[in-house]
């Protein structure tokens, strides 16, 4: 098939001996020069953190653990793959390596991009009957999914259904049939699409999530997805190495699940899964310690979205189409100290506030900021139209300002 990227390629500079691939893509969190992160557009508010209902309880009493073969048979009907289809015209023949907008990336050769040579939707020999045609849709990339309720919403990637004029997802069985996009936030990268199913016609199956507060390091969990775009379904085990990572740097959201389940390109947007066969996170990132992270480009690191975060967000998206996000107005780097404050915008809450580049935030609201709790964690706890109080250092001086939080810009990075 053609152009199967499986999903948005970024290379990140992280410190160590390694120059490390996110071979999956995080859309939204992709490096900035000097580490600095856009503190004012990821904060998330709205997501309380807490065991999500909104698709279904999890069981009040926790049905026994299975084998990975038994999670496998339970969760696979309700994993598809999701086919993001673009016009010809605005395919990006020359290589798609999802790299973009990062200054000095290179090109990744064998990174999924369209092909070269026989045009996009050739039969083998070259030819092809549309092809021709720049106004036909084709197959820039493809990811995966999982079936959430019984009308046929499915959970995804932001990233995997980014700038589709059409999308497609295939069923277990290998049926086809169009989806619509209901809601996408890119800044936790992820979305949430109805099937357009035939009349009549029922879902395969309906995955149920777990509480993935309750995730220790070391517990067993299983992914599933479509593997190098070509391979649905494939089910991969590992553990829990870690919970409440910060990715892809200190200061970010540290609602991240570290694993080392095997997860390739096209895994992107499909299930985290407990040994209950509950979906506890979202594949979206893996780091590679190479450029590809070996000749499958699998990963040796592997980065999920924690369920009960992904599961509330879905739930926004399906109701209101988006996700309103506070806003600081700053660009922040972490220090051993705090947060140090890059930039303030201009008539921004913050500038409105009296802050200004240089200071180092320390705390919100009386919470200090730590590894362990990130001011963009504490922004979690408030939505926009709140009032703060944020501590900072100015030269060693401490002060405080009070910020009343606004609603983030439709064009904030």
């Amino acid at each position: 098939m053609v152009g199967q990227q499986v999903s948005r390629l970024r290379r990140v500079a992280l410190t160590g001996a390694l120059t490390p691939v996110l071979i999956l893509g995080a859309a939204g969190f992709g490096a900035l020069p000097g580490g600095i992160l856009p503190t004012d557009a990821t904060a998330q508010s709205v997501i309380d953190g807490s065991a999500c209902t909104a698709f279904g309880a999890p069981q009040a009493a926790p049905a026994k653990e299975m084998s990975v073969a038994d999670v496998a048979e339970k969760a696979s009907p309700t994993v598809v793959t999701v086919l993001n289809l673009q016009p010809l015209s605005q395919a990006d023949l020359g290589g798609f390596s999802g790299i973009e907008g990062i200054p000095g990336m290179p090109q990744i050769p064998g990174s999924g991009q369209l092909p070269q040579g026989p045009n996009p939707g050739d039969n083998g020999s070259g030819t092809s009957g549309d092809s021709t045609n720049s106004d036909s849709l084709v197959p820039i990339g493809s990811g995966s999914g999982f079936i959430v309720d019984k009308d046929g919403h499915v959970i995804t990637n932001a990233h995997v259904v980014a700038g589709a004029e059409k999308l497609s997802v295939t069923l277990l069985d290998g049926t086809e049939v169009p989806a619509t996009l209901i809601g996408s936030d890119d800044l936790i990268d992820v979305a949430i699409l109805k099937l357009d199913l035939p009349a009549g016609q029922s879902v395969p199956g309906v995955a149920t999530f777990g509480d993935s507060s309750q995730l220790r390091p070391g517990d067993q969990i299983v992914a599933i997805g479509t593997a190098l775009g070509e391979f649905p379904n494939t089910v991969s085990e590992g553990t829990v190495n870690a919970t409440d990572r910060s990715f892809p740097s200190e200061g970010g959201l540290t609602d991240w699940i570290q694993h080392d389940a095997e997860i390739w390109h096209g895994n992107s947007g499909g299930p985290l899964l407990n040994l209950r066969g509950e979906v506890v996170g979202v594949n979206t990132a893996g780091i590679g310690s190479s450029m590809m992270g070996s000749d499958t480009g699998a990963a040796d690191m592997s980065f999920a979205v924690e369920g009960n975060t992904v599961c509330q967000a879905a739930a926004d998206l399906l109701a209101n189409g988006k996700i309103d996000w506070p806003y600081l107005g700053i660009q922040g780097e972490a220090t051993s100290d705090g947060q140090s404050v890059v930039e303030v915008v201009q008539d921004g809450p913050s500038a409105k506030a009296g802050i200004e580049p240089g200071d180092v935030i320390t705390g919100l609201d009386g919470q200090d900021i730590t590894r362990q709790k990130s001011l963009i964690d504490l922004l979690f706890e408030h939505k926009p139209g709140d009032t703060v109080s944020i501590t900072a250092e100015r030269d060693g001086t401490p002060q405080t300002f009070q910020v009343t939080l606004g609603d983030r810009p439709e064009t904030a990075d």
